[in-house]
């Protein structure tokens, strides 16, 4: 959501917020602008996942009545491999990335951070700092599914390509000023960009983003009993406030680093469920 056309607050993004039922508007336009150019490019069947917060943000009174909708919060027990989910409810030919943000540490990031801004400062994959979008692209991968199109800020867009290079067709409606401010586009725009890039990705098709083995996520934490109550779910501790899990693939890895996170904040779930 925090990429979504017009976004740039706190307040934009949870319940009770300022402006936040609006927000959640302007985040259906979005993907529905992304659904909208998969069925032009010839998609049968288009499954959104909503993947920001509560996850049950997006409309479903005003979605595509063309798309299906995973709503509903990522909880170990729901959706273990937290943003994404129903990856085995049938056979994917590509994905888009639609809202996304820049990572956690991003020097004047808009709304910038990785999956649990409360608790992580960075996330590691084998090595290399990572987004969320660089996470669900790996776990994707994994799928065989390659991410075709993302749509965000400025400074998302710019990490994409530092990242991927061409890979993936990117939309930028909106230039970040700094952690709380933007210059946007009109909604109609973004729109418009969006179901260009979706097109242009589909048309083009990509492959998918695949991590060799073994896979290594190290993630650093704010402060030290997060990293203790990391230890007690079994994480190997790294450096002064960090912790990693490694695995033969990637979605174990995923699945314990996302157990383990929301284990950290047991104690205030609330904008999970």
């Amino acid at each position: 959501m925090e990429g979504a056309t017009g976004v740039c607050h706190r307040e934009h993004l949870l319940p009770g917020g300022d402006d936040y039922q609006r927000a959640r508007r302007w985040l259906t336009d979005d993907v529905n602008a992304a659904v909208d150019g998969a069925f032009q490019t010839g998609a049968t069947d288009v499954l959104v996942a909503d993947g920001h917060g509560t996850m049950r943000n997006i409309l479903i009174d005003d979605l595509d009545p063309r798309a299906r909708l995973l709503t509903g919060p990522a909880q170990p027990g729901n959706r273990p491999l937290a943003q994404l989910g129903a990856l085995d409810h049938g056979a994917f030919d590509a994905a888009f990335l639609v809202g996304h943000h820049a990572r956690a540490g991003t020097p004047g990031g808009l709304l910038a951070h990785t999956w649990i801004g409360m608790v992580v400062s960075e996330i590691r994959l084998n090595g290399r700092p990572a987004s969320e979008a660089m996470l669900n692209m790996a776990v994707l991968g994994h799928y065989g599914i390659p991410v075709v199109m993302a749509c965000g800020a400025d400074d998302f867009c710019a990490q994409m390509r530092e990242d991927f290079g061409d890979a993936v067709v990117l939309a930028e409606v909106k230039q970040a000023l700094g952690p709380t401010a933007i210059v946007t586009l009109p909604v109609a725009e973004g729109r418009r960009r969006i179901t260009e890039a979706a097109k242009a990705g589909l048309a083009r098709g990509g492959a998918p983003y695949v991590v060799p083995a073994p896979i290594t996520i190290e993630v650093d934490v704010h402060r030290d009993a997060m990293r203790e109550r990391a230890l007690e779910f079994g994480a190997e501790p790294v450096g002064r406030l960090g912790f990693r899990y490694t695995g033969d693939e990637i979605i174990s890895v995923v699945e314990r680093i996302w157990r383990t996170l929301v284990g950290i904040t047991r104690e205030d779930t609330a904008f999970l469920r």
